[in-house]
């Protein structure tokens, strides 16, 4: 029934969303890098692109509503809710072990069966699993011995009652403790082997997994692999060059991945990561510029890339990287805009609407507020020329969208007047497309010379 019914939902157009709804363990409590190598995240790699699974785990929480951290209590749980699953994974009960919580398990199956119509009673009418908790390895304060002789055997009785499917996440990991080095938490290896009990749980097929260098589906782009996943809401691609250079360079765009790409292809030759993070629709605003920073700062924290990005911007994504790289100057190693906008009185201009609210309603301005807007980037470019930041510009001369006049000649008019140091190629009857060059071997190497 579970394979048949995951696998019915594809019929959709929507991915089939699955919650994972648990304590320390489905968050990934003990992972170094919990956004990939948590057991909800390695079942989402497993799954590919047509599921997506979020990790609704909270550290120490329990299942009874009378326990000292409930689940029920969390802002992640109305989360979950508000995700509207199609499939619920219930992975809770190891805290409920603890002395201080056991004492009220006469509630156990109560509070797991209301916990459960909370999910029944979603207009998604989720398909719901309910999990034993995996082996842990000590007696005192968290219990195995609780664990295995009574609540298991409580939500066995609730699955049956209820006509629910268990998920035995306790069996596969006995006799294992060397994947449990804190003998609750599971390593990397102990989460692949929670989520391949999902994934067969789920599906009805078996699989071997390989443990991958980013979250999310890993697939294949011009010959290099390529992961998609999101980050706080917003699609994210990496591509991973065959052999990194030391230090592992990298360039980001926040807009339009793939188009134009030829110089990101010359750099993954060369040994740069080339990372997407969608910042498309944001017109630069403040709240964009800080998605950006916690992005970056996910790059380095979990995965190590250099802590100086280069930056890449064709068209509205020039406008979102050089507002960044203002805010951000310590953390860039130079910025390649092409046909770049740069006012937004220019483009998208008050003409184009529907656009012109989107710019409103990002940077949270009313329309009589813009007579004193301080935003465009080429009013704000002196942190950059102080710092001495490199750009190259590529331009068309006869560019009718994102005039260059308006855009990228004030650009390098101003930062040239500053002392700022950019190069600027532009391009005799070119309309704002095609971006890039033909050969683009005079971008790449401005940037592997502006690398630390």
């Amino acid at each position: 029934m579970g394979g048949l019914s995951l696998f019915a939902q594809k019929v959709h157009k929507e991915p089939v969303r699955i919650a994972c709804i648990g304590n320390s363990i489905t968050f990934g409590a003990g992972l170094k890098n919990q956004l990939k190598d948590s057991y909800p995240s390695v079942l989402g790699q497993m799954l590919g692109k047509d599921y997506v699974v979020r990790n609704f785990g909270v550290s120490g929480r329990t299942l009874l509503s009378k326990g000292d951290y409930p689940y029920i209590k969390e802002k992640t749980y109305q989360d979950a809710l508000t995700f509207q699953p199609n499939i619920v994974v219930i992975k809770l009960g190891t805290n409920d072990s603890k002395p201080q919580n056991w004492v009220h398990k006469e509630e156990f199956m109560k509070d797991l069966e209301a916990l459960v119509r909370s999910f029944q009673r979603l207009a998604s009418h989720p398909i719901i699993y309910l999990c034993y908790p995996s082996t842990v390895y000590k007696t005192e304060g968290i219990n195995e011995n609780v664990i295995s002789k009574e609540i298991m055997p409580m939500i066995s009785s609730v699955a049956k009652k209820m006509k629910l499917r268990i998920i035995d996440l306790h069996t596969p990991t006995r006799n294992m403790n060397e994947n449990f080095p804190d003998k609750v938490h599971p390593n990397v290896n102990g989460a692949v082997v929670l989520a391949t009990e999902v994934y067969k749980v789920l599906t009805g097929r078996n699989i071997a997994h390989e443990i991958q260098s980013f979250p999310g589906f890993k697939s294949e782009w011009n010959g290099f692999d390529r992961y998609d996943y999101e980050y706080n809401g917003r699609q994210t691609i990496v591509v991973e060059p065959h052999i990194p250079l030391p230090g592992k360079p990298w360039i980001w765009r926040p807009a339009f991945f793939g188009a134009f790409a030829s110089a990101d292809e010359m750099l993954l030759e060369r040994g740069f990561h080339v990372v997407y993070y969608d910042l498309t629709h944001d017109y630069g605003a403040p709240e964009a510029v800080n998605l950006g920073t916690k992005f970056y700062e996910s790059m380095l924290h979990y995965y190590k890339l250099s802590p100086k990005v280069t930056l890449e911007g064709l068209s509205r994504g020039g406008f979102m990287v050089l507002n960044w790289a203002i805010h951000n100057v310590d953390k860039v190693a130079c910025i390649y805009v092409d046909a770049p906008v740069c006012d937004l009185f220019s483009w998208p201009g008050e003409a184009r609407k529907d656009m012109w609210r989107d710019v409103l309603n990002k940077w949270n301005l009313a329309e009589q507020e813009m007579v004193y807007f301080k935003g465009n980037p080429i009013d704000n470019l002196l942190p950059l020329a102080k710092a001495k930041l490199p750009i190259i510009l590529v331009c068309g001369d006869s560019d009718k969208t994102v005039p260059y006049m308006e855009n990228g000649k004030i650009l390098y008019d101003r930062y040239t007047s500053m002392g700022g140091p950019i190069e600027l190629i532009l391009k005799e009857n070119c309309d704002h497309h095609p971006h890039s060059l033909e050969d683009p071997t005079v971008i790449v190497d401005y940037i592997l010379k502006n690398q630390p």
